[in-house]
């Protein structure tokens, strides 16, 4: 187990709580308040308890190892992005020669991740000015693996790829790992959501929200409904919790 949520009186007595489970001491610990503690009216009325969750921080020398880990169980177990985020990778292990192009340093990486995987895979790799576009393709069903829940694997393919190519670039390369077309399947999927719920609103006159997303996704229900008469929407809740509210645009 990797975190827990707790809910208590208190975030410290929440966070103690989270601590014991999973057997470590705050310093190894990650902690998130998902939600303050509120006594309510006169300390009795909508009174609410604290809400936390508290991970494991890891290694990232040891998730490196990990993903390229030859054995395929293992990497069955890739982290997501969240479990990626805030933390300082060994430059040991994503260090990569100047000399070197980013399609070698892309190759190679791939070819070590996909080999501990035991998938086959072909790859398409784009570099446009800054931008860097890599395409994972072979067995879809085979590459769902890669993918991971909502891309999070993806993602986490994408942010260590991106580290170890800019490691020695002069310039800032911007890195997007795709596979079999997940991701612009995945946008369309979001903006059909975002004009199905809008009409929703406005036909029941009642906002809705919708599932906790990254930014990037986040991003695409915005842009999709700017411009879409009659509601509006706005981001609220704390990562990786943070949702979108869609509402009627109260007009005066």
């Amino acid at each position: 187990m990797n975190y827990v949520i707790k809910t208590a009186k208190t975030v410290d007595e929440a966070v103690s709580q989270a601590l014991v489970e999973l057997n470590i001491s705050l310093e190894d610990a990650k902690v998130e308040v998902i939600e303050e503690p509120s006594k309510g009216f006169l300390g009795l009325i909508g009174a609410k308890d604290a809400t936390v969750k508290v991970s494991k921080v890891e290694d990232t020398k040891e998730i490196l190892k990990e993903i390229f880990s030859e054995d395929p169980e293992k990497s069955q177990n890739m982290p997501g992005m969240d479990e990626l985020e805030n933390k300082s990778l060994n430059e040991e292990l994503i260090d990569a020669p100047i000399e070197r192009s980013e399609e070698d340093i892309t190759r190679e990486f791939m070819d070590k991740l996909m080999h501990s995987l035991d998938i086959d895979y072909d790859l398409e790799i784009e570099r446009k000015d800054n931008v860097l576009r890599v395409n994972i393709l072979g067995d879809e069903q085979k590459l769902g693996i890669v993918i991971g829940k909502r891309g999070a694997t993806l993602d986490s393919i994408q942010y260590i790829l991106s580290l170890i190519v800019n490691k020695n670039s002069s310039e800032y390369i911007r890195v997007v790992v795709d596979s079999s077309d997940y991701r612009k399947k995945r946008e369309q999927t979001l903006r059909e959501l975002a004009k199905k719920m809008a009409t929703k609103v406005l036909k029941t006159n009642r906002s809705i929200r919708l599932e906790p997303m990254s930014a990037q996704e986040r991003k695409i229900i915005h842009e999709t409904l700017q411009d879409y008469e009659g509601v509006i929407t706005h981001s609220e809740g704390k990562e990786p919790y943070r949702k979108i509210v869609i509402q009627k645009e109260r007009k005066y």
